[in-house]
């Protein structure tokens, strides 16, 4: 097996034969999480009878471009709708401008950088994806801003990107100073970010995409977030350099994680990435009984088990 540190997670990654033997074994090695990559079909209901959960090892979060704020109000909870219509009223009232850049200069984009930059230096896997990526969104023209000012100063923003051959605008990276985010600034930023996906003619919109381990790089609130959003979770498509692909997890520890741990699963063997629609279910580790596991679900991902942490298993004798 070979044993790698991914962002603070300790993570083996091995073949079905060699995950299958040691688990049998009962020699697998002190990490957090072993991880069969690209496991094949022989091997599912091995590795399903072991507890390996197969998955996506990357979700999209996507959801058609709403035609107007009504329908993209409509396709809300009733108390989603109600945040939003606050979250536009103080926006108003606080006389936060908007404004969309259709291309974006260093100087536009430097400060949403220190924005964003400053949200994750504050997270325990924090890293900051959007600063490797600086050079290649300065005047590019797929790539625009929606950026929030009061009093001219920078308090929230988006970084959106069109990506053609998925047929969709991705909403990338978002940051909003504290006190916005908790007036929901960041539902009226992506409005207009909607607005500009629709004027630019794209029918879809994608929230980015997610590493399939909810508790990790991304939380678990991220997932309920994205849900309130009128946002839905699929396996990631392989776009441009997005990675893609299926995997294997057997989560062994959440010592390292935010609990609860979500993990979104192929609900049956008729379910795999080269599916047009497959099936998901929610998996959650480290869920105390006060934890409502029905909170994640969405429309399509209707199904939820509360799983326990496997209990070692004492090496076979000789």
């Amino acid at each position: 097996m070979h044993v790698r540190d991914d962002y603070g997670l300790s993570i083996a990654e091995a073949d079905a034969h060699q995950a299958l033997a040691a688990h049998r074994a009962g020699d697998l090695p002190p990490v957090a999480l072993i991880r069969v990559p690209a496991p094949p079909r022989d091997a599912w209901a091995d590795l399903a009878r072991a507890g390996f959960v197969r998955k996506p090892s990357w979700l999209s979060w996507r959801a058609p471009t709403p035609c107007s704020v009504d329908d993209y109000a409509a396709r809300l909870t009733r108390k989603a709708r109600q945040d939003l219509r606050r979250a536009i009223d103080r926006a108003a009232g606080a006389d936060v401008r908007i404004e969309v850049h259709q291309t974006l200069s260093g100087d536009q984009l430097d400060p949403f950088l220190a924005l964003y930059e400053n949200r994750v230096n504050g997270m325990r896997f924090g890293f900051s994806f959007a600063g490797s990526m600086r050079a290649g969104m300065i005047d590019n023209p797929t790539t625009f801003g929606v950026f929030a000012y009061e009093k001219g100063k920078l308090v929230g923003g988006c970084l959106c990107r069109e990506y053609p051959q998925d047929n969709s605008v991705w909403l990338l990276f978002s940051a909003v100073e504290p006190r916005w985010r908790e007036h929901s600034l960041g539902r009226v930023i992506y409005l207009h970010a909607f607005e500009e996906t629709r004027r630019r003619g794209w029918p879809e919109v994608t929230m980015g995409n997610d590493p399939n381990l909810y508790g990790h790089v991304a939380k678990p609130g991220l997932f309920l977030f994205k849900t309130r959003l009128g946002f839905e979770p699929v396996p990631a498509k392989p776009i441009g350099r997005a990675p893609a692909g299926d995997c294997a997890d057997l989560l062994l520890s959440v010592e390292a994680l935010t609990t609860p741990v979500v993990v979104l699963g192929y609900a049956d063997d008729d379910s795999h990435d080269a599916v047009s629609a497959p099936r998901l279910t929610t998996h959650v580790y480290g869920a105390g009984p006060e934890v409502d596991v029905d909170r994640y679900t969405t429309r399509t991902v209707r199904t939820v088990s509360r799983v326990d942490l496997p209990t070692p298993t004492a090496p076979t004798s000789v």
